[in-house]
């Protein structure tokens, strides 16, 4: 009789202890994408946001925003990880990556115990593409 309260609690205990743990959360990244006008930026800018969860661990895309044209962005992004890599491509072609000649700019940001980043500022450039993620 004992047994059947000792053990509900262990799973009661286990079930929690499995919700808790969950790390993934609502982060909020705002910012805003510029270029120069050597950079020829027309269309849509498709902004990637990376969840950084180790460092030696290529950063996995967890949402992907558009924005009409150069401007500000503001997006709630589920992340596990301490830090968000943000990458922003003018994607003429629409193949969901940076190709030659494309402008595009990524920054790095640490996530804030309130679960936010500071302001992200990308100027878009043609520099050669990133390396494939």
């Amino acid at each position: 009789m004992l047994g059947k309260p000792l053990y509900m609690c262990a799973l009661v205990g286990t079930l929690a202890t499995t919700v808790a743990c969950g790390s993934g959360r609502e982060v909020e990244v705002t910012g805003e994408v510029s270029a120069p006008a050597s950079a020829q930026v027309q269309g849509e800018i498709t902004i990637d946001f990376m969840d950084v969860v180790e460092e030696n661990q290529a950063p996995e895309s967890v949402h992907t925003a558009k924005l009409a044209t150069l401007g500000a962005f503001s997006e709630k992004v589920s992340l596990e990880g301490s830090s968000v890599l943000v990458r922003a491509i003018n994607d003429k072609d629409g193949n969901g990556a940076c190709s030659a000649g494309e402008a595009w700019a990524e920054k790095e940001m640490t996530i804030k115990d309130d679960d936010t980043v500071d302001a992200i500022s990308l100027a878009l450039s043609t520099a050669a593409c990133p390396a494939v993620n």
